[in-house]
């Protein structure tokens, strides 16, 4: 479900919270958080099918397994309005792992696909 840059705007209507903060990121806000690198690299991933079992957490965030060079558990979420992303690739701040994770999400969101939630002591968790 690759996501077309060009075509990328999703909007939100007021009073909505969690999960659905990703509806309001453009891509110039992706651009700003991750950087033109790794925002490429975080798009070829997602076109590449590498998000596996995309699930929502309690706290309206993202939780996926990424197979890339390895398989990474990555949590992307908001924190007091700020995008964060914890990947077991270890990387600092955002990284093309967590990238791939937002844009299946928005894929999911186009084609209205549920996305399931994960259990508190779902494994990722305990990898990040």
């Amino acid at each position: 479900m690759p996501v077309n840059p060009d075509e990328y705007a999703m909007t939100m209507e007021n009073g909505n919270s969690g999960t659905d903060r990703f509806r309001e990121l453009t891509w110039g806000d992706l651009t700003a958080w991750a950087g033109k690198d790794v925002l490429t690299a975080g798009r070829n991933l997602q076109r590449k099918g590498s998000v596996k079992q995309l699930s929502k957490t309690a706290d309206g965030g993202l939780l996926t397994w990424i197979q890339a060079e390895e398989v990474f558990a990555t949590h992307v979420g908001f924190d007091h309005e700020e995008l964060f992303c914890h990947c077991a690739c270890q990387g600092e701040g955002a990284c093309e792992h967590g990238i791939a994770a937002i844009l299946e999400y928005i894929a999911y969101l186009k084609k209205n696909i549920p996305v399931p939630f994960a259990p508190s002591n779902d494994q990722r968790f305990f990898l990040l």
